[in-house]
């Protein structure tokens, strides 16, 4: 069997679909050795304006495995018209039409649709966001996620969705036949893990400047994130609670977040917040190690993979009790309304105050980490495949 798999979102500063696809491409080489893989990268062009060293990914690239990159070598301007509304569909299949497969998964949402009857189509859904909170995206990002959702339910032989919580979305809001669905739990990467070595925890303090003891935060700095309501319920913390534990916020720089600074200086929390950027993947376990609590308020998630990551990392965990976080977390992490400010603060200064319970939620953290694998989402995956191709 013959799989283009999609890895055009793992180069530069990988979110959440990029970890996707490099954690998942990398467990199918260690489990697969009979199938031949392309593991494709489409638009090159695009992604070097942004990551000028998009050709260094952590892929597979050997035995049956081989890395390609597709694009359009046009101007940065043309390229945004190509990707303009009724478009795309034309030129999704310029990227994979020398790649012979007998089955395509898609993972970023242009769902591409083929001549040849002759290859399947997998397509992975992460959440359904756009619908459910349009107001935490922008406008183009609504028309392209919504069109490739629709039209992997229309076009797809099967779809791949990342948690429960995200097939019951897809069945309630676009009547998504179920059976078209199948469910692989994600998991934290084989990478990370406790670090107790001082010197790599000291290193990584002093790339990222962070203080010696901290609250964690790390994704996109978007509104979904709820990153406001996690600062006013650390501005509600004593005095003595913040100067011991500052906020530090990891992750992309996201979008419509122009009001974030304008809350801390309302918050007088100038000082007590600290941004660090991007953690690289070699700094993660460190910089998750490190956090006295990890703090995850989100207001929606299709899994909530920094929620595995950190308790992979023996971080004690805060996170919301909707969408598909407690189907993540169960009992062992805190688990608040992400709208109760109040509640959240309730629960930093809990943990935050009492070394026993944050040893507690460590231990009960570990274990259910360990409960997810990559191993197991790259077996589910290949069922998958093996059953589309026939």
């Amino acid at each position: 069997m013959k799989i283009a798999f999609d890895c055009s979102l793992v180069p530069g500063e990988a979110g959440g679909i990029g970890q996707y696809s490099r954690n998942l491409a990398r467990a199918l080489s260690k489990i697969d050795s009979e199938n031949s893989y392309t593991l494709y990268i489409l638009f090159p062009a695009f992604r070097r304006l942004t990551h000028p060293e998009d050709r260094k990914v952590d892929l597979p690239n050997a035995g049956n495995f081989r890395v390609v990159f597709k694009g359009i070598p046009v101007p940065f301007q043309f390229f945004r018209y190509l990707q303009g509304p009724g478009l795309p569909r034309s030129f999704r299949e310029y990227g994979l039409g020398d790649i012979d497969a007998d089955v395509v998964h898609s993972n970023t949402f242009c769902v591409p649709r083929f001549r040849d009857r002759k290859k399947k189509l997998i397509v992975t859904v992460y959440d359904l966001t756009v619908l459910t909170h349009p107001e935490c995206h922008r406008k183009a990002n609504i028309r392209h996620c919504l069109d490739g959702i629709k039209d992997a339910i229309k076009y797809a032989d099967a779809i791949v969705a990342i948690s429960e919580s995200t097939k019951a979305d897809l069945i309630k809001y676009l009547d998504a036949p179920p059976g078209l669905i199948t469910v692989t739990h994600l998991a934290a990467g084989d990478d990370l893990r406790p670090v107790e070595d001082i010197e790599v925890l000291k290193s990584a303090r002093l790339k990222y400047s962070l203080p010696e003891r901290y609250v964690l935060f790390v994704g996109s700095n978007e509104p979904r994130k709820n990153i406001k309501t996690l600062l006013e319920a650390y501005a509600l913390l004593p005095a003595g609670i913040k100067n011991e534990f500052p906020l530090v916020i990891a992750g992309g720089r996201g979008w419509l977040n122009s009001a974030i600074p304008g809350v801390i200086k309302r918050l007088g929390l100038d000082g007590a917040v600290r941004f660090a950027g991007y953690i690289g993947r070699d700094d993660m376990s460190a910089v998750y190690s490190g956090a006295s609590v990890f703090a995850y308020p989100s207001l929606y998630e299709g899994f909530g993979l920094p929620i595995l990551e950190a308790m992979s990392c023996g971080a004690p965990v805060i996170t919301s009790n909707v969408s598909s976080m407690p189907e993540v977390a169960g009992d062992a992490a805190r688990l608040v309304t992400p709208t109760d400010t109040g509640g959240l603060g309730e629960a930093l200064s809990a943990l935050l105050v009492d070394e026993g319970l944050r040893k507690e939620m460590r231990l009960k953290g570990l274990e259910r980490a360990a409960m997810f694998s990559w191993g197991k989402c790259a077996r589910e995956t290949l069922a998958l495949y093996r059953k589309v191709a026939g």
